[in-house]
């Protein structure tokens, strides 16, 4: 049953190299912090979204798609710590003693102007831009983005230099996607990723590898990799994820009874921003490609395209991040291989809507 109460959250605002990711840090840096030891925001964000296939509306409604709550600290300098809470998702509890509502609880060091660690609940640090950005601040996903396990309890430690980082992160990977039943109570994952930064600024890495355990010598591995460009007011940022889990997708090809499949997944993501000032413009295009192990084939492969214009309307520095949005997307998905005999589905998404990221305190 979900319920829906007030949790304090504690969240890092630091320098911008030390940030972990999923945070919109952008923001953070030009919203007013008079307090280092404790900063309180509130981060929602609300569509109208109508969704269609072929020429039939499927549905009309408000989507309250982001309520979180922040809290920013810093205890002492080089001492930082975060814990971000949703407040409409279910308390689904771990085994890591989180509630499942809980994006980040942890705490980061630096030891020096070379390393962080962090520890704690925390992002997992896979690779590509797409993954980098705050859920609010995407719209219609790739497959892999939309259903990967992406916080965990670990350990992260980083590496920095010549404006670079370099990260190791261990985690837990008791996940369904990843550990067997049987496994999952010892079940470890290790990333690696580098964050890069090159030719001051015009091109920047997102590149990482993965390994989740499966049961004691089986591992999924997963490839990450996002490249941006960045050339005068226009950004272009191409993404990639390659790896293996186990996924129950039943309710793709319209089998209740497929249960779970070990699969191998790619996505690969397009997206081209136009920064006009108040104007935002992009457009969007995704890949994805699901392959069934067992069946030794593919089962559908997506192609989508979405565009958008982002408006910021205000100049005063506590509402200057307000932000106002519509879209339109359309995915088509063909299916291969054992349901090769599906009809292609077509969908259409519409939405408008409002994100604002405010401090209380």
């Amino acid at each position: 049953m979900k319920r829906f109460h007030l949790f304090i959250g504690i969240c890092l605002f630091g320098i911008p190299i030390y940030a972990q990711h999923k945070d919109s840090e952008t923001i953070l840096q030009r919203i007013i912090w008079d307090d280092k030891m404790l900063n309180i925001m509130v981060d929602t964000r609300v569509d109208y979204q109508m969704d269609g296939e072929k020429d039939k509306l499927e549905d009309a409604f408000f989507h309250g798609h982001t309520l979180k709550l922040w809290v920013a600290g810093e205890i002492i300098p080089g001492i930082r710590y975060r814990i971000r809470h949703r407040l409409n998702k279910p308390q689904t509890p771990l085994r890591e003693g989180f509630s499942g509502a809980t994006d980040h609880a942890w705490i980061a060091f630096d030891a020096g102007k070379r390393w962080t660690f962090t520890i704690g609940k925390q992002s997992v640090q896979l690779g590509t831009f797409e993954y980098d950005y705050n859920p609010a601040d995407i719209y219609l996903p790739t497959m892999v983005y939309n259903d990967f396990d992406g916080y965990k309890l670990g350990l992260n430690v980083a590496y920095h230099f010549l404006g670079q980082t370099l990260n190791v992160q261990f985690v837990n990977s008791d996940a369904p996607q990843f550990a067997s039943e049987e496994y999952k109570n010892k079940s470890l994952g290790i990333n690696t990723l580098w964050e890069g930064n090159l030719f001051n600024g015009l091109l920047k890495t997102r590149w990482g590898y993965g390994a989740f355990q499966h049961k004691k010598t089986k591992f999924y591995n997963w490839i990450t990799a996002g490249t941006q460009v960045n050339v005068g007011k226009i950004t272009a940022e191409l993404d990639y994820y390659y790896g293996n889990r186990n996924m129950d997708y039943g309710a793709d090809v319209n089998d209740t009874d497929l249960g779970t499949r070990y699969v191998n997944d790619q996505s690969a993501a397009v997206n081209i921003k136009y920064n006009a000032g108040k104007w935002k413009p992009f457009i969007k295009g995704t890949w994805d490609q699901r392959r069934d192990k067992v069946y030794a084939s593919n089962a559908y492969e997506t192609l989508g395209i979405q565009a958008a214009v982002e408006f910021y309307p205000f100049t005063n520095q506590y509402i200057k991040d307000l932000r106002f949005h519509v879209l339109y997307g359309y995915s088509s998905m063909n299916f291969q291989g054992h349901f090769s005999l599906q009809d292609t589905k077509n969908k259409h998404t519409a939405l408008i809507g409002t994100r604002w990221l405010f401090k209380a305190k």
